[in-house]
């Protein structure tokens, strides 16, 4: 995959899809600031990076704050110059009947993980534009994609977060700038054995990080608008047979 003299920003990026991601942009020579709630976290991975010759800096982010985000996107851009990836990830997901569920509830998880989305990408776009150039990707969920038990305020709002990935895909197709959508299950910190995916395991971290570097790369100025689902084959339906 290559990738041109290019910088990133990754949201969540202490967590257990953004640190894999964070290293694994370093390990292509891109510059990543890593934008992450915890900012002790964000510190530590970011002096990791410095320590096997990567390049990234820490930064302190509350998506749900228009400040916070503005803030941030100033201090990036004026360490890094410009930003050409921004990867999405920050997210939040809480257990809760939505019979059972306050508004307080629900609108925290459609700010986080849906506006939250929207404000970073705000933030950095005028920038894309004007270079001509980007690559914005959004961390949606399968919960997005066919709902999920317990867990309504999240899948809606994960729901959003790919119609806008589309959205914007077509209002931005002619200006050098790709918008995708990865939706992950079932991720884990180990491969353990579960029948709730085809592949009876748990995803790791870096599988995701995988298909993000990817689709962060220059090569894929064709691709554009997509949601990838990884997750074992999960969505295809439950397990009932035994091939």
């Amino acid at each position: 995959m290559k990738f041109v003299n290019r910088s990133a920003v990754v949201t969540g990026g202490a967590g257990r899809v953004g640190r894999p991601l964070c290293e694994k942009l370093c390990d292509h020579g891109v510059a990543v600031a890593i934008a992450d709630l915890d900012l002790a976290k964000a510190e530590e991975l970011a002096a990791a990076l410095h320590a096997r010759g990567g390049q990234a800096r820490a930064y302190p982010l509350d998506v749900t704050s228009t400040e916070s985000v503005n803030a941030m996107a100033r201090s990036v851009l004026a360490d890094f110059g410009r930003v050409d990836i921004l990867i999405n990830n920050a997210g939040v997901w809480k257990r809760q009947l939505l019979s059972e569920m306050s508004e307080e509830f629900w609108t925290m998880h459609i700010d986080l993980n849906l506006t939250g989305t929207f404000r970073v990408t705000k933030a950095f776009l005028p920038g894309m534009q004007a270079a001509g150039y980007g690559r914005i990707i959004n961390l949606s969920s399968i919960a997005g994609e066919v709902g999920l038990p317990y867990f309504g305020a999240y899948a809606a709002a994960k729901a959003g977060v790919i119609i806008f990935t589309k959205t914007l895909a077509m209002e931005l197709a002619k200006q050098g700038i790709t918008v995708n959508c990865v939706s992950p299950g079932m991720i884990g910190d180990a491969p353990n054995p579960t029948k709730t995916t085809w592949v009876e395991r748990y995803g790791l971290g870096h599988e995701v990080a995988d298909l993000l570097v990817f689709l962060a790369s220059d090569d894929t100025s064709f691709i554009t608008g997509v949601d990838y689902t990884i997750d074992g084959g999960r969505i295809l339906g439950p397990r009932f047979a035994d091939v």
